[in-house]
């Protein structure tokens, strides 16, 4: 039941902005947008390679004693683009306070191709030391008309099982965008 929540929640929030294929300019607005935040639990910094950020620090504010803040390390995501722009994956590592160090949690691969964006999550395995097949999908497709968004949602419950279809949506009258840069 928790998985359908989040797959309708998912496409609930597909439905209410406008989908567009994630770039190295679309990176960069959020980025703009969250550091640009008033009075926020977490501070922002980035590494660059020309305008494309390469990672993404997140650290949350803690407060000391005597009202003197600090910044612990909390997130990491670690972007990879294609050449002409396009965000290829994102890896998230989480702060691993009893290594101290980043230890890898999970990654989300983006493809488009022939009218179909996706975007596949996989997990991070520590055993194995790799990441496993994703286990969750959505796939949002672009109709004949251009004027309609079709979104479905996939899980899988183990790496090593196939792909079910969790939810679709048929979305009308929405603005769409598959844009390039």
């Amino acid at each position: 039941m928790k998985k359908l929540v989040f797959a309708i929640m998912m496409c609930a929030a597909a439905m209410s902005t406008n989908a567009q294929v994630l770039t190295s300019k679309t990176v960069n607005d959020v980025y703009e947008a969250v550091t640009n935040q008033a009075d926020c639990d977490f501070v922002y910094n980035a590494e660059r390679s020309g305008n494309d950020i390469t990672t993404m620090y997140v650290y949350k504010k803690t407060n000391g004693r005597k009202g003197a803040m600090t910044l612990k390390p909390h997130l990491k995501y670690d972007y990879s683009y294609g050449a002409d722009g396009t965000l290829t994956s994102r890896i998230t590592s989480r702060w691993d306070s009893n290594q101290n160090d980043w230890a890898c949690a999970a990654r989300h691969d983006y493809t488009l191709s022939n009218g179909r964006y996706s975007a596949e999550y996989s997990r991070y395995n520590h055993t194995a030391n790799r990441f496993d097949k994703p286990v969750e999908k959505m796939v949002y497709s672009l109709m004949p008309n251009d004027d309609v968004n079709y979104i479905s949602y996939y899980q899988r419950p183990y790496p090593t099982s196939r792909y079910h279809l969790v939810s679709e949506t048929l979305v009308a009258d929405q603005p769409v965008l598959f844009a390039g840069k």
